[in-house]
């Protein structure tokens, strides 16, 4: 993985004494969302953080996704949060995305972000879900 730092490009090698999860865990630092996020919504996506980081990272990926997790490269109506860029130079494109509301029901909103060695760093949430075209 490559990490800037002082805008010094670094390489980080695999540790091997580290540790390593099993879980998925959660990084805030470049989130983004919008004015509509209240309260309610506020309590399901810290119900939904609880569930997924309490779940095998493998079994969690089994999912199908309107529990669980997917993976897709998208048009999103937003940038990319310039510190990630600046901080994480691996990003393919690809966003993980979970629901908000499983099944999307009472709304189809979506949490926005990057799966980098089991972190999600979230950077967006998108509660009327109208970031991108989910094909419907």
């Amino acid at each position: 993985m490559k990490v800037k730092q002082n805008n010094k490009k670094l390489n980080i090698s695999n540790c091997t004494n580290c540790f390593k999860s099993n879980h998925i865990v959660f990084n805030f630092a470049y989130i983004t969302y919008s004015d509509s996020f209240e309260k309610e919504e506020k309590t399901v996506l810290f119900d939904r953080i609880i569930e997924l980081s309490s779940v095998n990272y493998l079994e969690m990926m089994r999912w199908d996704k309107y529990k669980g997790i997917e993976e897709e490269r998208l048009k999103i109506r937003k940038e990319i949060p310039t510190g990630f860029i600046n901080d994480i130079e691996d990003f393919d494109g690809k966003y993980l995305i979970f629901r908000l509301y499983k099944k999307n029901n009472p709304t189809p909103g979506r949490i926005i972000g990057k799966l980098v060695n089991k972190v999600f760093y979230i950077f967006y949430i998108d509660v009327k879900g109208n970031l991108y075209n989910h094909g419907s």
